[in-house]
């Protein structure tokens, strides 16, 4: 190997340090590649498709580990002329076309140096992805760490960092030799390097000193996880109804889970902040006092709905699955939060209400009736006053009884609501088993009261009735009209009155609206 090289400096007059650095490795790259092309092809001939492949990546890495070890002989060789070639700038240093053709060969040497790290990278990544398949992860008694799917993403942060590394010591040896091939940047070839390294060095000391901090940091925000997931499982064994806390309702375990949370992430925080880095500078506090600003001045709506929410939440309104009337808004409560309230109306619509705003209208819980006997449904008819009011009474409460989802306990009812111009307002209340069917039920208690009046023969007169009849044709049931006393005459001496011919009777028109 030095008798090539000195017939290098000899014939074409190069610098020793430049054929013991570049010049030697660049060809031993060549002809060590080369050799291969050529085994392989001569090898492919007799052997199968999977095989090739798998020489050909074999004989990769073996062509790499002779790069590398020409490429350690040459530098072990001319370990002198190089290290004199880094410190000064001799006479006998290459002019200006042999520093240029030494930096252009260089460069080359350098980017094979960087695609055979990147193949390697690209190798080794291929490699885990196939490992990671096979992988049954790391088992510590019932507890699986690193399974199949984490193994490959670990191994590849782990082969990032160890290529960023190589990398950098690569650029660290090549940039200074780079430079110094050329006279003209030859003075700043060991100055470039150090602008680079030094924010580093830097860095790398401000990370070891900060350590202790982050351990810190790290054992403060463990034990927050920990006592986060001791409340998480606290309030759904509650939740469930498993564990319970004298008089504490399991509804609350939701809402109560996250404003515990909430208080644990906060304190968390605070304690962390003087070992966070940098949160004794100014920028920091300036920062953190702009944050607080905004916190004061932009939240007091959400402020406001938070303790809407919690006064919602601990003082039972409704719970979620109740179906519940707020404002003109209709449906089923879907969840709880700290800030809004969501519910499914009867039209399939998803609304969000502020907490705020829900606390501040009327609330109607129809599925808390459920639990006191069932909800009331209650259905006004107006019936002429020549219908007998005890049949009203059985007419109504038996299209309540034939009505579905109707409870016969309590019992329906009646009740005369009040005694109009023209009808008799009846109103039936009747109970319902499920709250969430009252559209259904009153539509169909409805028709039932149609069905059986209209058997009966009974005109309901809901809502404007308008009728002709006798001014002298008294409005009452019959049983009434047929034990009434005969009109006595008005004196002795006067004749009594006679009744006026059916031709003259003058008709009344009768209207009633409700």
């Amino acid at each position: 190997m030095h008798s090539l090289g000195d017939w290098l400096t000899t014939e074409l007059g190069l610098s020793d340090w430049s054929v013991g650095l570049v010049i030697l490795p660049l060809l031993g790259l060549l002809l060590v590649f080369s050799l291969r092309e050529i085994v392989l092809r001569i090898a492919g001939r007799s052997s199968k498709a999977p095989r090739r492949q798998t020489w050909r990546k074999i004989s990769r890495y073996i062509a790499i580990v002779a790069c590398l070890g020409i490429t350690g002989m040459a530098w072990f060789e001319y370990r002198s002329e190089i290290s004199g070639a880094l410190t000064t700038a001799g006479s006998d240093s290459p002019s200006i076309l042999g520093g240029i053709l030494v930096a252009l060969l260089g460069l080359a040497f350098l980017w094979v140096v960087l695609y055979g790290i990147q193949q390697s990278y690209t190798s080794l990544v291929a490699r885990t992805e196939v490992w990671g398949k096979t992988w049954d992860g790391f088992h510590v008694q019932d507890t699986v760490f690193l399974d199949g799917d984490a193994f490959p993403d670990f191994v590849k942060l782990g082969l990032r960092i160890v290529r960023f590394v190589v990398v950098l010591f690569v650029l660290y040896l090549f940039v200074p030799l780079l430079l110094g091939a050329i006279p003209a940047t030859r003075p700043i070839a060991h100055q470039v390097m150090p602008l680079v390294f030094d924010p580093l060095k830097n860095l790398g000391k401000s990370i070891l000193d900060y350590i202790p901090s982050f351990m810190v940091l790290v054992l403060i925000f463990v034990i927050s996880r920990w006592v986060l997931h001791g409340l998480r499982t606290l309030m759904k064994a509650v939740g469930a109804g498993d564990l319970t806390l004298g008089k504490f309702d399991p509804d609350w375990a939701d809402q109560t889970y996250r404003i515990l949370s909430v208080l644990v992430v906060v304190a968390t925080l605070l304690i962390m902040f003087p070992y966070l880095p940098g949160s004794e500078s100014a920028v920091f506090r300036g920062f953190s006092v702009f944050i607080g600003a905004l916190v004061t001045f932009g939240g007091t709506t959400t402020t406001a709905n938070i303790i809407s929410g919690l006064v919602l939440t601990y003082t039972r309104s409704f719970k979620v699955g109740d179906r519940i009337k707020i404002g003109d808004q209709v449906g089923d409560v879907l969840e709880i939060g700290m800030v809004v309230t969501k519910i499914r109306t009867l039209d399939n619509e998803k609304v969000t209400i502020a907490n705020a705003e829900v606390l501040a209208g009327e609330i109607v819980n129809y599925s808390d009736a459920t639990a006191l006997g069932g909800l009331r449904l209650r259905v006004p008819v107006g019936i002429g006053y020549d219908t007998e009011w005890r049949d009203v009474y059985r007419l109504l409460v038996q299209a309540a009884h034939a009505t579905d989802n109707i409870k016969d306990t309590p019992a329906p009812f009646v009740q005369q609501s009040s005694l109009d111009d023209f009808a008799v307002t009846y109103t039936l209340a009747a109970f319902a088993d499920d709250p969430n069917l009252k559209p259904k039920t009153l539509t169909e208690l409805r028709q039932n009261i149609q069905d059986v009046f209209n058997e009966a023969g009974i005109e309901i007169m809901t809502p404007s009735v308008r009728a002709v009849r006798d001014s002298l044709d008294p409005a009452m049931p019959a049983k009434y009209l047929s034990d009434a006393p005969a009109a006595a005459p008005a004196g002795a001496d006067e004749p009594a009155v006679a009744p006026a011919p059916a031709a003259d009777t003058k008709g009344v028109v009768q209207e009633h609206t409700e």
